[in-house]
């Protein structure tokens, strides 16, 4: 195999009809050619350097993961509180023909299903500028 110079050099005189003799032999391996020292270099920063991004993303996530679990672990405090005060909330039975409610054409703003006759239901507390109750499941 010739590279592609040396190719022209070996053909341009037998297209101006000079002949030409060659001796073909076993040669060696011309890697150092195709391999440079600078595209050595430049392949190491690129390969240190995608090593320090992914290094830096991964502490990034594992900080933020942590951090998460820490809020996460403190609200569990809140949990006792929060059940006690939804327990508190007025408990109403839906019946047929209640007052602001259609029971066809309502449903609960947590699990969004229809209300139906007989469900439990707990109010929510609105500010007095609201007119409409509200109400989840209980």
């Amino acid at each position: 195999m010739v590279g592609y110079p040396k190719g022209i050099e070996i053909l341009e005189p037998v297209r101006r009809g000079i002949p030409v003799k060659m001796t073909i032999g076993v040669g060696t391996r011309h890697v150092q050619e195709y391999i440079s020292g600078q595209s050595v270099v430049f392949v190491a920063i690129a390969f240190i350097t995608m090593m320090i991004i992914s290094l830096a993303w991964l502490i990034f996530y594992y900080v933020q993961r942590f951090l998460y679990t820490g809020s996460q672990f403190g609200r569990q405090g809140h949990r006792k509180e929060t059940k006690k005060v939804i327990s508190q909330l007025q408990l109403h039975t839906v019946k047929h023909g209640d007052k602001g409610l259609d029971v066809d054409a309502e449903n609960c703003a947590v699990c969004i299903e229809n209300y139906k006759l007989k469900d439990i239901v707990r109010i929510l507390p609105l500010p007095p500028e609201k007119l409409t109750r509200h109400m989840i499941r209980a």
